[in-house]
């Protein structure tokens, strides 16, 4: 569709009938929920929306603002305006590859604050974060949710330093990732994030609080946060119920391959 058929069809959405703003609104709706604009995806710059349609910046802020409000889409400096992903049993994402991916997967979702403490790492503790037994540490516990959904998709736990625990103070639902908070508080940056991710059935602990039975199939991610000189930020550890979510991706073959 070239750019005169998108200024067509706002036209005929627009005057007389709304104002250009819910029009745009209303097409850009209509594309997500088509598909057009999938789950995690990224939504074109105001820029590029303002010479697609041939409206103003003020038009398009309003637009996005709109459909924001509905829960359709949130924005992330330099990272730009997402699509969130839809309400419900299992939700797909794209696969979590990088800092930007993050970024982009914690803004389709919500975290719901369960507690904040410092606790002092045990021996069972101290293997999975990879740190010695003894250490206090600020643990903060968060229910993952898609948005609109009473059902949470994974218990994730997240442990700094108590230096650090300051960061970890927020709203009782937030989609702000903690490092972000760390970057902003303390001046440190994360330059890299390892995850690994391995297969676990829940306990009866972790089933209560994810709604699930104890026995359960999961999958549990962990997540380690480096600054520039290779020191470690946070580290956080995820359960996800395997039929709660899904990361998917595509691969395309080079012609060497095939």
């Amino acid at each position: 569709m070239n750019d005169m058929n998108h200024r067509d069809q706002l036209t005929a959405a627009g005057p007389g009938r709304q104002p250009l703003y819910a029009a745009l609104a209303a097409l850009l709706t209509r594309d997500i929920e088509e598909g057009k604009y999938p789950s995690s995806s990224t939504l074109p710059s105001e820029k590029e929306l303002t010479e697609r349609y041939g409206v103003s910046r003020q038009t398009v802020r309003q637009a996005l603002r709109n459909i924001r409000e509905q829960g359709l889409i949130s924005s992330h400096p330099g990272v730009g305006t997402i699509v969130r992903g839809p309400s419900g049993g299992q939700t797909r994402f794209n696969s979590v590859n990088s800092i930007e991916d993050l970024l982009q997967f914690v803004g389709n979702t919500e975290m719901h604050v369960v507690s904040l403490s410092e606790v002092t790492v045990d021996a069972a503790l101290a293997s999975k974060l990879e740190c010695k037994e003894g250490l206090v540490l600020s643990e903060v516990a968060f229910l993952r949710k898609t948005p609109g959904s009473d059902l949470p998709m994974s218990y994730l736990l997240l442990y700094v330093h108590p230096r650090f625990a300051q960061a970890q103070k927020t709203p009782v639902v937030s989609n702000t990732p903690i490092y972000k908070n760390i970057e902003r508080l303390f001046g440190i940056r994360v330059q890299e994030v390892r995850q690994d991710i391995s297969a676990t059935v829940l306990d009866a602990a972790l089933a209560k609080k994810l709604c699930a039975k104890p026995g359960d199939a999961a999958l549990e991610i962990k997540r380690f946060y480096y600054d520039a000189n290779g020191a470690l930020v946070q580290t956080s550890i995820s359960y996800y119920p395997s039929d709660r979510y899904t990361q998917s991706a595509r691969f395309r073959a080079t012609s060497d391959t095939i």
